[in-house]
Parts: C-alpha cells; structure tokens; sequence
C-alpha cells in the first residue's frame, strides 16, 4: 500500500511537471495588452538604466517575435469600449521623463516604427541641472508632433515624504509629516494637498500638449483606494501600476511588465511577456500583487 502511494504520488509530480514545462512555452496572446515599462537609457548601465544597445535588442526582438506595438490612445480604446487590438499587443511607456529618452530612446523608436508613451514629473521638465537630466518642452513637443504621447507621473510627487517618526513614506498614498505645521497632516489635508498636485499637473500637460486624456503614472506603481478616490476627482481617467501581469478590456488600474533593466536581453524580454500568458506566471503575479498590496497600505 505504501509502495502504491508513492508511486502514484510520484506519477502526480511528474504530470506537474510535465504541465508547467508544457505551460511555460505558451507563447502568443489575443485580447490583451501587454505594457511594458523603461525609465533610463545610457552608456553605463545601473538598475533602471539600460544601454542604447540593448534597448535596440529589445525593439529588434519584439519585431522578430511578431509583436505588435501599438499607440496609447488605441490601448485606451480597448480598454473602455474593447476595441480589438492586433495578437501580441504591446505599449512600451517610459517614467520620469529624462532627457535621455530624447536623446537615445526616441531616434531608436522612430527607426523601428514604433509609437510610445513617457510620463512627465512635470515640475521637473527643462530641468538640466538635476543628477539626471529632464526633457525641455521643446523636445517633448516636437516628440508630440511624431505620434508619441505624454502623460502626468504627478507633478511634483515622485519622491518620498516621512512620519512624525522620520520613516519614509509615499507623499501619495499616506499623510505625511509637514514642516510648515509642525505635525502629522490630517486626512482632509493629505487629500486636499494630493488633488492639488495631480491637478496642476493636469492643467500644465493641456496647456503644453493639448492633452485630453489624463492617465497617471503612479510612483513606484504603488496605490491606495484614496488616493484612486483623488485621482477620480482630478479627472483622471487611468493609473498605471506597479500590479504585475496583462491587461484585459474594462480595466482602469494598468498591469505592466518591468522591461528596463540591464540583465534582459532581447529574446528574454519576449520570453518574459510570453510568461505571463501561463498557468505558473500568472500564478505568480496573483502572488506578486498581494505582496505589493500589502506593501502598498503599511509600509
């Protein structure tokens, strides 16, 4: 009887097994979209920072892997109304705005005919001076006339606040301690001071560009129903996380995939979107997403 027990325990292993290897070569989607996110491209490589080099691997390797790039306005399309997209559809989206995506990223995406989108700390455009440089609005505007789009990263939200304790908090998603009132914020000041924000930098982006659409690009992808309840009364229409896995019609919370990083290759970029499509990724992500949830709400 033993005998018989781990025999078929071992049967049931080996059909795992055997699934998951099965699972794990799926390749090809229809019906979804897959957003993937870059922030910095230069010479000298770093954790968010990629080459130009290997952001042309990554392009090349998409094309020759029949992915199809497709505009924001069409990704928003089959998000609200589920306008078809083609197979294997996919946005690329840049954070932060850094002049180095004019430089390297936009000649590279116009070689290969691929439209993208950039979210903007929009106080921090023209700022040349900073560690790493910003985009002016001359060159986001003439990137604007080729197709690609611009949307609000907050307008000057992107970093972090602290407690009355001094520990680090997201200026989003959590009061934060105020130096001008020697305390804590209340609640109805936190909001009052988020709305401000989100909505300045609204009004700045259709001053400049035009913008009738407003998608926000969360800091660090992380999120809080409040600050979803802000983000509704500024007009915003989208956020893009730091949620993992792909994106279906009628969401509004954007999934993406981290692209920019400098221990991914072309072919693993595609394996890495592939992923996603399985059984093991898919429970991976489920897995993944919880973890920043909880993340997201105490720390």
């Amino acid at each position: 009887m033993r005998k018989r027990i781990i025999l078929i325990s071992l049967a049931v292993i080996i059909c795992i097994g055997v699934w998951l290897a099965v699972d794990s070569r799926s390749t090809g989607f229809r019906n979804q979209v897959a957003v993937l996110t870059y922030h910095h491209v230069d010479t000298v490589e770093s954790e968010y920072t990629i080459s130009p080099e290997r952001l042309r691997d990554h392009l090349e390797a998409l094309k020759a892997n029949q992915f199809n790039v497709i505009t924001t306005e069409q990704f928003v399309a089959f998000l609200k109304d589920g306008k078809p997209v083609p197979p294997n559809a996919v946005v690329i989206t840049f954070d932060d705005g850094y002049e180095s995506y004019y430089r390297y990223a936009y000649p590279e995406l116009k070689k290969q005919g691929m439209p993208a989108t950039n979210f903007l700390i929009v106080k921090s455009v023209g700022d040349r001076s900073a560690e790493t440089p910003f985009m002016t609005w001359d060159e986001v505007k003439q990137m604007a006339k080729d197709g690609f789009d611009f949307y609000s990263h907050t307008y000057d939200a992107h970093g972090f606040g602290v407690d009355a304790k001094g520990k680090q908090l997201s200026p989003l998603t959590h009061p934060n301690w105020s130096d001008a009132l020697g305390r804590m914020e209340t609640e109805e000041e936190y909001s009052s001071r988020v709305l401000n924000d989100l909505t300045q930098a609204e009004t700045i982006l259709r001053q400049q560009l035009g913008n009738k659409l407003s998608i926000l690009c969360l800091p660090h992808g992380r999120y809080t129903q409040s600050l979803i309840d802000i983000g509704n009364k500024a007009g915003i229409h989208y956020y893009y996380t730091g949620d993992y896995g792909l994106n279906n019609p009628g969401d509004v919370l954007v999934k993406r995939v981290t692209a920019g990083v400098p221990t991914l290759t072309g072919q693993g970029l595609v394996d890495k979107i592939n992923k996603q499509t399985t059984m093991l990724g898919k429970a991976e992500n489920v897995v993944k997403n919880i973890v920043l949830q909880i993340r997201y709400r105490y720390f």
